[in-house]
């Protein structure tokens, strides 16, 4: 029997498939019925999961989220550097596993100036992250800087996915992430 979890994961799965073939194909003209169809679901379907079409190009970093908090919760009693790198390999293994959807999807959200901007996923990613790093802790100036922190990560977690996106396929994603991650070390200690 298919759980619900494991329905959403394949559903958001054939929304970014064929999110990213109506955008190969149709620009940013593709619409939500144009991608419903193609994924076999009801348009209703689509607004269950997403606002809009342009959340649809960025279902992979949405679905990273639950491997990152699995990731995080096996070595909770670690430090926050050392999740974050954790969570990392997890998350880098499993795009390494098919890393073709998620380059074409990149492609896709690069090439079209009104994918390039959007900022839900990022801000998803920011909230968990500053989550992790608060640890408890919920004082104005401990989530403030929660915050700060989760948007450097970030930054961190971007800029890596936009090189190993022009990178040679033997480069590592989880590499790249970590050695941003050692630039931030000092402002997470």
């Amino acid at each position: 029997m298919v759980t619900r979890a494991e329905h959403r994961r394949t559903t958001l799965l054939k929304l970014s498939a064929a999110t990213t073939e109506a955008f190969e194909e149709l620009g940013s003209a593709a619409t939500i019925d144009d991608i419903a169809e193609r994924a076999g679901v009801s348009r209703r379907t689509v607004f269950r999961y997403v606002d809009s079409k342009e959340d649809l190009a960025y279902i992979h970093p949405v679905l990273w989220l639950e491997i990152f908090d699995d990731a995080v919760a096996e070595v909770a009693d670690r430090p926050v550097r050392e999740r974050l790198l954790h969570a990392a390999e997890r998350i880098s293994r499993h795009i390494g596993s098919d890393p073709e959807p998620v380059k074409r999807a990149m492609a896709v959200a690069v090439a079209d100036p009104l994918l390039r901007g959007q900022v839900v996923a990022n801000q998803r990613w920011i909230a968990r992250l500053a989550e992790e790093i608060l640890d408890g802790d919920e004082d104005d100036e401990a989530v403030f800087r929660a915050r700060v922190l989760a948007s450097a990560a970030m930054g961190v977690i971007d800029a890596a996915l936009t090189r190993w996106y022009a990178s040679p396929p033997d480069v590592q994603l989880v590499d790249i992430v970590g050695a941003g991650l050692d630039y931030l070390a000092p402002i997470f200690d």
